[in-house]
Parts: C-alpha cells; sequence; structure tokens
C-alpha cells in the first residue's frame, strides 16, 4: 500500500491535475455558472486548439528540441483552407493544402535540426518569421469570413456530441492515439532515450537523426491539419490568426509536466497543462481581473513549474500516468 502511494505521488501530472480541481472548485463557488454545461463547454472549447497543438509539441520537447513555428503554421493552414474551399473546392481538397503546408513546414525543420544538426530554437524561430510573412504576402488584407469555411469544418465548431464539443473531442482523440503510440512503439519510446541522454542514445544504436526528423514532420504534419480546428473554433482566419499561439502551447507541455530539459512528460500532462491554463484564464476573467494580471499569472504559474520540475529532478526519479521514465 505504501508503494503504490509513493507512486501515486511521484506522477508528474498529479500537481497539475490537482491544481485543475483546485481551479475549478474556487471558480465554480465564486461563480456557480461554472459548473453548468455551458461552462464546460466554455472551457474545453477554448482550450481545443492548445491542446492539439500541446499534442504535437510534447514529440519534441521530450527529445530536448522546441519547435516555435506552430503558430505560424495552423494559422497560414486555417486561411489556406478557407480560401481553396472559397474557391470552390472539395473538402479533402482543402485539408490536404493543410497537410502539405504542415508537411513542408516539418520537414524544413526536421532536416535542419536532425542532420544539420542546427539548435531547433534558432531553426523553427526562423520558420516562425518565413511562414507568417508568406502568410502575409497571400492573404494580405483578406479575411475568410463564415461563409467560406468547408461545411464540415463548420458544423464541427458550431456542434457538440452530447455536450461534448466536437474540437475538444478531436484533441481528445489525438492525444489518447498519440499516448499509446508513445507508450507502446518503440521507435516512440526512443524520444525519451534522446532527451535523457542523446550521447548514450547514439551509442545504443538509436537512429537518432531519423527519430528527431519524424518528430518535427509529425509536428508539423498536426499543425497543418490542426488549421481546420483553428478556422473551425473561430470561424475566420486573417494574416494574424494564430499569432503567438506557440507561445501558450509551449506554456501548456511545460506546466503539464513535460519536462523542457528532456526525457520525461506526456501528451496526456500536456492536455491537462492546456485545460489548467485556460482554466485559470476564464477564471480570472470571470472574477472581473484585468487581463494583464492574466497573463501575470499565467506567467507566474509557468516559472512555478520549471523551478518544481527542476527540483524534482534532483530528488525523485518521477514516474508518469503512463509509465514514462
Amino acid at each position: 500500500m505504501k508503494t503504490l502511494v509513493k507512486k501515486v505521488f511521484r506522477v508528474r501530472e498529479l500537481p497539475v491535475f490537482l491544481a485543475l480541481v483546485i481551479v475549478v472548485i474556487i471558480t465554480g463557488t465564486a461563480n456557480p455558472e461554472f459548473f453548468t454545461l455551458s461552462g464546460f463547454q466554455d472551457v474545453t472549447l477554448g482550450v481545443a486548439v492548445v491542446a492539439t497543438l500541446a499534442v504535437a509539441q510534447t514529440l519534441v520537447i521530450v527529445m530536448k528540441h522546441i519547435d516555435l513555428s506552430v503558430g505560424s503554421t495552423i494559422g497560414f493552414s486555417a486561411y489556406l483552407i478557407g480560401d481553396a474551399s472559397s474557391q470552390g473546392h472539395g473538402f479533402w481538397y482543402c485539408m490536404g493544402l493543410g497537410l502539405a503546408l504542415g508537411l513542408t513546414v516539418g520537414t524544413v525543420n526536421g532536416f535542419m535540426v536532425a542532420y544539420l544538426r542546427l539548435p531547433s530554437l534558432v531553426v523553427t524561430l526562423g520558420t516562425l518569421y518565413i511562414v507568417r510573412g508568406l502568410f502575409n504576402e497571400v492573404a494580405g488584407g483578406n479575411t475568410i469570413t463564415e461563409d467560406m469555411v468547408p461545411g464540415p469544418i463548420n458544423f464541427m465548431g458550431l456542434n457538440t456530441f452530447f455536450g461534448i464539443p466536437y474540437l475538444f473531442l478531436v484533441a481528445f482523440l489525438l492525444m489518447l492515439v498519440v499516448g499509446f503510440v508513445m507508450r507502446r512503439t518503440r521507435s516512440a519510446r526512443d524520444l525519451y532515450a534522446i532527451g535523457s541522454n542523446l550521447l548514450a542514445a547514439e551509442l545504443g544504436g538509436i537512429p537518432v537523426a531519423r527519430r528527431v526528423f519524424l518528430a518535427f514532420l509529425a509536428t508539423g504534419a498536426v499543425s497543418g491539419l490542426a488549421g481546420a480546428v483553428l478556422l473551425a473554433r473561430f470561424n475566420t482566419a486573417a494574416a494574424n490568426s494564430g499569432n503567438g499561439l506557440e507561445l501558450s502551447v509551449v506554456a501548456a507541455c511545460v506546466v503539464g509536466g513535460v519536462a523542457i530539459a528532456g526525457g520525461v512528460g506526456t501528451v496526456y500532462g500536456a492536455v491537462i497543462g492546456a485545460i489548467l491554463l485556460q482554466a485559470i484564464t476564464m477564471a480570472l476573467g470571470a472574477l472581473g481581473i484585468p487581463q494583464f494580471w492574466q497573463l501575470a499569472v499565467n506567467g507566474t504559474l509557468l516559472i512555478a513549474a520549471i523551478s518544481l520540475d527542476r527540483y524534482l529532478s534532483t530528488r525523485v526519479k518521477p514516474t508518469s500516468i503512463m509509465g514514462a521514465k
């Protein structure tokens, strides 16, 4: 029994889950509407985009890398999907454009990081600006409006499945699939080994360059397809769509226990972190706290999460709700 208790309290996602419970209880006490179906839908719908990207971002962060291009990629993808639809192209053609964009960005990022051994922070910061610049050139002053959004995407953004927004279900199902793959497949588990000790991973025969490349490729692909989620969420897209979103995604991952130093964390924790940040933002807004303080609280939480992670890494050997060590 004592061993079980110790394992439970060493789960990295436990503190952020408990923090989420506390935030929900406090907010619900101050504002009972938070406990209603409408309040639940507001939180889950609001977190769908960040949660989707956080799942993909986890793939690179566990390797001690980072992808800052996801915000520009998802924004550009959303615009391309809506623009293609407005020209009469079918749904799958529009989605193919988003996927092609994501794969292109992921290929560039992955090649430069994996095979040219360039720092991922610098590489993806560069592609962030490149994609954003191309986005501004293509979009100009044009805006995708609701009547230009493909029917299936519009449907997903406006409807629910037994009270759960379809967009959150997309993020949730993606989390389950990627979580299963990262737990059950050797190639995905190699990502943890790379993040924990790169030299040992290379000496152990892990094809590091290939794993890094494929992880960035997968992250790019998800970001491209997630353009449909962003478009469905707001039913509009313009040259500033997705701007700054990458910071929220990284924050969600770190707050959710995905170690920025690599080697530890799960997509489950990343999604919980995204929900926590969204819940805090909505809670502070409901309590009439100015937006500046909302950002300050999120920033403080991020620093606290990194500090806690540093402390735990020197004190205990953490486990994960899905067995990542």
